[in-house]
């Protein structure tokens, strides 16, 4: 029930990864219960947790950076109130009224109505200005008894806040903005990485399922040959050809190759579960795997001139390897944020300026905007200052700084030490290709002189010139040459996936696609790119 759910899914992934990851992979889509290599990277790329879980990464720094964008956001603002304030008159106020011929007023009571509109913006080099319209109607009982009308008065407002000190200029007020776009492009060097992990890991674990497969058929033959050479010498014992005690070699033979076949299909589901995981499956579709396909890759006479160009395949990887310039850019991050931290070591010394038009409209409503500004207009009223604020121990600034150079001083180190690392690492796996090119051609003649050395064992021992024990021994020797042939194939296959891996080769993006080639982990002929 499961299978036919999870292979339809399955093909679904695979056309849509095609969209997704241009990498010139042909369009099919794997079969039924088969995978080749180049779907196997395709799905992992799309569900690998690895990679999921960087891409969410990726969106998380995307968010940051608008935060820090958002403090230079225009802000509108709008306002509306109104406030009533009640408080008794005093004897002369009540004294002047009764002389103007009010005489029955003890409480004054003024009624204020105000509407603004407003708009604010702070430059990235600290500098904050803003421009607002109000209308405000004040209307007094007291005044209205001596048929004085409401007043309703509009003012047009400019400000500007100019920082002289701390909090200015670009590289300390937009350092958030910098750093914040500097570790979005870390983050997504860092999927680019983390891409590359994947399909390194999606390989090997693919080539470990191939390999694990071989050695299992590998010891089903042997167990197999076990079994016949059982039945052959009861038959021969029973015709008195052979001594009895020959019963027992065979069937121990039997036995250790039962015990080996057993241990091999142990090994396969070990690999298989290694592999789904690689490829983001769950539990339950982890009992549908597909076979892989296709072979490990076989040496064919290729160049392999790594080694004579370790100096420049370790350049290239020091420009190459994503994670490393991840750093580079987290490093720059950290300076914006420093030089930040020093510049607010100073005290806050601001100039405000701010001019203005006011008009009056007498008995006119609060919605009157024309009116009140343009009628009876005055201006401009003018006014300035300079503010000055400065903390004594300074102890929020001073931590800060202090924080940021460690920072910045641990991406320096974290910097040298994976460079190198990768160039430590590039010659050392420069050396294991070469070494595994040659150990694979060398289990590849030893399979080839046992091969013979048994069938030659077999036609001796029908002439009656070799020994039971003797077919055993050599029957062990080519079953031992066998699976230390599959284990050269599988490490050259590795030792390539490795070194374009460390060289930063196995993965490369163009604008939002990533581009994969299976070729790349097929051939031993690596070279640096002419940069």
């Amino acid at each position: 029930m499961h299978s036919g759910r999870f292979l339809r899914s399955l093909a679904v992934i695979a056309v849509f990864a095609c969209a997704v990851f241009n990498n010139g992979f042909a369009a099919e889509t794997p079969l039924s219960r088969q995978i080749s290599l180049q779907d196997a990277l395709r799905i992992a790329l799309k569900q690998n947790p690895s990679t999921l879980l960087q891409q969410q990464e990726v969106n998380n720094n995307r968010g940051l950076l608008l935060q820090a964008q958002s403090q230079f956001d225009p802000v509108a603002s709008v306002a509306s109130g109104r406030t009533r304030d009640l408080r008794s008159l005093r004897q002369d106020e009540i004294t002047a009224l009764q002389l103007g011929g009010v005489y029955s007023i003890q409480d004054q009571i003024v009624d204020t109505t105000t509407h603004r509109v407003g708009i604010d913006k702070t430059l990235m080099n600290g500098v904050a200005f803003g421009t607002g319209v109000s209308v405000t109607k004040i209307d007094d009982s007291a005044q209205r008894l001596t048929n004085i009308q409401s007043q309703t008065s509009g003012r047009l407002s400019f400000s500007l806040r100019v920082p002289l000190l701390r909090n200015s200029g670009t590289e300390t007020v937009g350092a958030q903005v910098a750093a914040s776009d500097a570790e979005l492009s870390a983050a997504m060097l860092d999927l680019l990485h983390v891409n590359s992990q994947t399909v390194f890991n999606t390989a090997v674990a693919y080539w470990d399922t191939v390999a694990r497969r071989k050695r299992l058929d590998i010891a089903v033959n042997a167990e197999k040959r076990a079994l016949e050479l059982v039945d052959e010498t009861r038959k021969l014992i029973a015709a008195d050809q052979s001594p009895a005690a020959d019963i027992d070699l065979v069937v121990a033979n039997r036995a250790e190759k039962t015990t080996a076949r057993v241990a091999a299909e142990q090994a396969l589901i070990d690999a298989q579960r290694v592999f789904a995981r690689q490829l983001g499956l769950s539990t339950v579709e982890m009992s549908a795997l597909p076979d892989p396909v296709d072979p490990l890759p076989g040496y064919n006479g290729q160049p392999v001139e790594v080694v004579t160009n370790v100096e420049r395949l370790v350049r290239a990887a020091i420009v190459m390897r994503a994670d490393l310039e991840a750093i580079r850019k987290r490093e720059a991050a950290a300076q914006f944020r420093l030089v930040a931290a020093r510049n607010n070591l100073k005290p806050q010394l601001d100039l405000n300026f701010n001019i203005s038009y006011a008009g009056l409209a007498e008995g006119a409503p609060a919605t009157a905007l024309d009116r009140a500004y343009f009628s009876n207009r005055s201006g401009p009223s003018v006014a300035s200052s300079l503010s000055l604020q400065w903390p004594f121990n300074n102890s929020q600034a001073r931590g800060v700084l202090l924080s940021q150079a460690a920072v910045s001083d641990a991406s320096i180190i974290r910097l040298q030490d994976l460079e190198a690392t990768i160039a430590g690492n590039v010659s050392t796996l420069s050396i294991s290709l070469v070494r595994s090119v040659a150990q694979l051609l060398e289990g590849n003649e030893a399979v080839r002189r046992y091969t013979a050395t048994m069938q030659n064992e077999l036609t001796k021992r029908r002439l009656g010139l070799s020994t039971l024990l003797d077919v055993v021994n050599i029957e062990d020797r080519q079953n031992n040459a066998l699976l230390n042939e599959v284990q050269l194939q599988q490490n050259y296959a590795n030792a390539i996936a490795q070194l374009r891996f460390e060289l930063g080769m196995l993965v490369k993006k163009r604008d939002d696609v990533y581009d994969v080639s299976v070729n790349d982990l097929l051939s031993p002929a690596i070279s640096a790119p002419d940069k």
